[in-house]
């Protein structure tokens, strides 16, 4: 005993390597957590990234001084455990630098509604705050008996930092040939962490943080030469149905974590209208990253893609989208307005919509709510914006109204939502149904009481014939990803949880079903398609749904994940279909090629001055 005393006074290896095993135990136990398959090399390199911090810390003399700064980085790194743990369990998704920077916007307000409990149980839990406060106390020890005078501690710093420096220099030894790309791609969070761990992931975040604000400063031009280089004028391919609705209407309804499984004909018979008299698509999957509402809502207005850890929508706000939806459309004659019954700054809305070509975005700040523990009613958003959504005027109008009602989480009772579960209090089936069942049922059925105030306002209007309208969700219920998987027909099969509901409906176009693939990619070029709108097809990834010919084009999701009919990749794995790896591997290049350059657009600001429609004769 006294000789480990000793050794802890004159010497502070133990120090070292005591904080390098706290901070690793949290990695530990969020990898036996997940199952995560991370190599004896990965912990080597993990360890690197923790010595450096460690070792950086240990040159400050004072004992206090020293320990304050161990218990702040703890507590950094307990953060980040306990984010990681919370997000991965609902969305397979980690913490990122720059989601850490947005949190004093009103972007936590939905993350904070999430229970950490879920993750691990609180028996659990309890277990890791009582390890945290046993390391505290341990730490707290280790430090006060160090001789703060002992001549060799800058010695060992400088060495336990040279030595740390050199092991992160040398760690691409470590890593195997088939996770060399992942390592280099840590935007690629699920899949970074399943390889390398949290530790090493927040790393390697905050370098490429770090460089990703750099780049648009040292390397935008040479980005737009290199697109420019890239970019053709090949107009894309048109349909059948090119210019049969031209002049038309448009109402576009992305309505927030709408499931299948929670619509019924009874209780959502507005729903049913739609799906009865309009293009039902059954194979149509989310492409939003880690299940964002603003990437479903972007790709669904643009068709393009972003998969670095920032959210776009601030990063890029500033941006000019002359390929959005509204910005052509509003070349094109259209009145476009969009509509949301949360906070009007939400996600940058109040800004970006209109750099994306919207005249006017009406938010929570133009609502008279009743203030609710959880979300606004969507059928008041419905009744007060009816003359705004859909405005009596001679010029045709294009309408973006984007639900809240549905976000869970469903787990409680929602006291807003009581006229609702008392009708499904009546109905037999849901005697014994969940609270989460009953909650987004509920809630769905309040979204098609204003799906009703919609349509009876255009038909009081005599606008319905002339109006086309898309309805489509965000993403599916990862909230109550039980539910989900019970609930949804043949859950098992790959993504088959990821199929949200996607209806086009015109009474010029009729009534079937379009059983083909297809995404929010796709929504944007299918309205310029049926509108009669030539596009250049390079400035868009999705495609008309209407094609005779559609081209097997993978539905991104990430870098190592996506859907296609020649097979289903999920987390760089062949969940489905054909897997020649020669094969796969070019695709996989082709994807990393097609996300590189829609992520330049974004840096150069590349549709500031184009136009990626082709005018037409009338013009």
């Amino acid at each position: 005993m006294k000789f480990i005393r000793k050794i802890i006074e004159h010497n502070q290896i133990i120090e070292f390597l005591s904080m390098i095993f706290i901070v690793l135990t949290f990695d530990l136990i969020l990898i036996l957590r997940y199952g995560f398959g991370v190599t004896l090399g990965h912990w080597i390199i993990a360890f690197f990234n923790v010595a450096i911090i460690v070792a950086a810390l240990s040159f400050i003399k004072k004992n206090t001084a020293r320990y304050i700064a161990y218990v702040v980085y703890l507590l950094i790194m307990f953060t980040f455990f306990i984010t990681d743990s919370t997000l991965y369990f609902f969305k397979e998704d980690v913490t990122s630098i720059a989601m850490l920077l947005e949190s004093g916007r009103d972007t936590m307000q939905i993350g904070l509604r999430y229970n950490p409990l879920s993750a691990y149980g609180i028996i659990t839990w309890v277990g890791i705050f009582i390890f945290l406060f046993l390391s505290f106390r341990f730490m707290r020890k280790i430090v006060k008996r160090h001789n703060e005078t002992q001549p060799k501690r800058l010695v060992f710093g400088t060495i336990a930092l040279l030595i740390s420096m050199l092991g992160l220099f040398f760690s691409p030894k470590f890593i195997a040939e088939e996770s060399a790309i992942v390592f280099e791609t840590p935007a690629d969070k699920s899949v970074f962490v399943q390889r390398f761990g949290s530790v090493t992931y927040h790393t390697r975040d905050i370098l490429t943080f770090a460089n990703n604000r750099l780049r648009p400063l040292f390397f935008a031009n040479e980005y737009r030469e290199e697109l420019d280089g890239l970019i053709t004028d090949t107009i894309a391919d048109q349909s059948p149905l090119f210019g049969e609705l031209a002049g038309q209407n448009v109402i576009m309804i992305m309505c927030e974590t709408c499931e299948e499984y929670a619509f019924t004909r009874e209780h959502t018979p507005n729903y049913y209208r739609l799906v009865d008299d309009g293009i039902y698509f059954p194979n149509f999957y989310s492409a939003a990253k880690s299940n964002y509402t603003y990437d479903a809502e972007f790709k669904s207005l643009t068709s393009m893609m972003y998969f670095q850890a920032d959210n776009y929508m601030y990063t890029f706000g500033e941006n000019t989208y002359n390929n959005a939806l509204p910005h052509i459309l509003a070349e094109n004659g259209y009145t476009s307005n969009s509509f949301h019954n949360f906070n009007n700054n939400f996600f940058n809305r109040d800004e970006i919509h209109f750099n994306m070509g919207f005249e006017r975005f009406y938010g929570l700040n133009e609502l008279v709510v009743e203030e609710t523990d959880y979300w606004p009613l969507d059928s008041v958003m419905f009744d007060q914006f009816r003359d705004l959504i859909v405005p009596e005027q001679d010029d045709p109008f294009y309408s973006f109204v984007i639900t809240v009602t549905p976000h869970g989480p469903h787990s409680n009772y929602r006291e807003e939502l009581s006229e609702y579960y008392n009708q499904l209090e009546n109905d037999p089936t849901y005697y014994d149904a969940p609270i989460e069942l009953l909650t987004i049922t509920a809630a769905q059925m309040d979204f098609d009481k204003g799906l009703g105030i919609l349509l009876d306002d255009l038909e009081e209007k005599e606008l319905l014939d002339n109006t086309t309208i898309l309805l489509y969700s965000d993403h599916k219920n990862y909230s109550s990803l039980e539910i989900t998987m019970e609930y949804t027909p043949d859950s098992h099969i790959p993504f088959e949880i990821d199929k949200v509901p996607f209806i086009i409906y015109s009474q010029k176009l009729g009534n079937t079903d379009r059983d083909i693939l297809s995404s929010h990619y796709d929504i944007t070029p299918t309205i310029m398609d049926l509108l009669g709108i030539a596009y250049y097809q390079d400035y868009y990834y999705g495609q008309s749904v209407f094609l005779e010919n559609k081209l097997d084009l993978p539905i991104i999701l990430s870098y190592s994940s996506w859907i296609s009919y020649e097979n289903y990749v999920r987390f760089d794995e062949i969940v489905y279909g054909h897997d020649d790896l020669e094969d796969y591997l070019i695709k996989k290049t082709e994807i990393y090629e097609v996300i590189d350059k829609f992520e330049k657009m974004f840096i150069t600001d590349y549709f500031i001055d184009l136009q990626t429609y082709l005018p037409s004769a009338n013009d």
